[in-house]
């Protein structure tokens, strides 16, 4: 178990070490991220890279329930091996990263559930106004290409599975909150999610999805000609996305103008 860790830590050291700023815009390694966004809208992106991120409500509630939900401590490699080794299944996330579609990928998971060295489970968590219901292409994506980079990491992914958890924001008390990712994990990993869901009334839905590798690899390589420079971006042709965007009144391929 300990070489298997100490070639991952070789490998992510030449591999952080080998970026050249050769992707578009400068950059040496593409976000995860970065790669779900343009399931949503690459003019969206490349405005974000031009112009800057622009705040939104949105956004900052997004990020508070985020942050309530994720509280996170840094710990040494030495004691994320020795968590993540345990025979029970422990929490623990892990920056992502490896070679897809053409491109350096990275990332970073909302979570992971690990037992005995190996990922159980990716859930990605995921706020919303409106219905929780819906999987949106861009999630699915991104949760799928989480997946795809623990694999290339040399990790046992057999049994993995993934999960994007969609919340209705605003409808969670505090201490709901502060619970939140141990429910999910314990409901997960007890095989109880739907019963989670039936007790939340329409507050939460957990999309569960078989790790696949091909399905992964082609989301990243179909968008991956706009990082290679090989392709100008493609703009949404969703009125309703554009409204919702914060560049609508900057965009040249915007739908809606305020």
């Amino acid at each position: 178990m300990t070489s298997l860790w100490d070639r991952l830590w070789k490998s992510e050291h030449e591999f952080f070490g080998s970026g050249q700023g050769e992707f578009r815009h400068g950059t040496s390694f593409v976000a995860v991220s970065s790669i779900a966004e343009q399931y949503y809208c690459e003019y969206k992106l490349e405005n974000e890279f031009t112009l800057g991120e622009i705040p939104t409500e949105t956004k900052e509630s997004g990020t508070a329930l985020h942050d309530e939900l994720m509280p996170t401590e840094r710990i040494s490699r030495e004691e994320f091996v020795k968590l993540v080794s345990k025979k029970e299944p422990t929490l623990a996330v892990l920056g992502v990263w490896g070679s897809a579609g053409g491109l350096k990928v990275v990332g970073e998971p909302d979570h992971i559930i690990w037992t005995g060295g190996k990922p159980l489970w990716v859930v990605e968590l995921k706020t919303t106004r409106g219905d929780p219901s819906p999987l949106w292409e861009d999630q699915e994506n991104q949760v799928r290409v989480y997946g795809l980079l623990l694999d290339r990491m040399g990790f046992d992914c057999s049994k993995m599975r993934l999960a994007v958890v969609r919340l209705k924001s605003g409808e969670l008390g505090d201490e709901e909150k502060k619970e939140w990712i141990l429910r999910v994990s314990e409901a997960l990993i007890g095989d109880k999610i739907r019963g989670l869901e039936t007790k939340s009334l329409g507050r939460m839905k957990a999309h569960l999805l078989a790790h696949d590798v091909e399905k992964a690899e082609k989301a990243v390589s179909s968008k991956a000609g706009y990082w290679l420079n090989e392709r100008e971006p493609v703009s949404s042709t969703s009125v309703g996305k554009c409204r919702a965007c914060e560049y609508n009144g900057v965009c040249s391929k915007s739908l809606y103008k305020p």
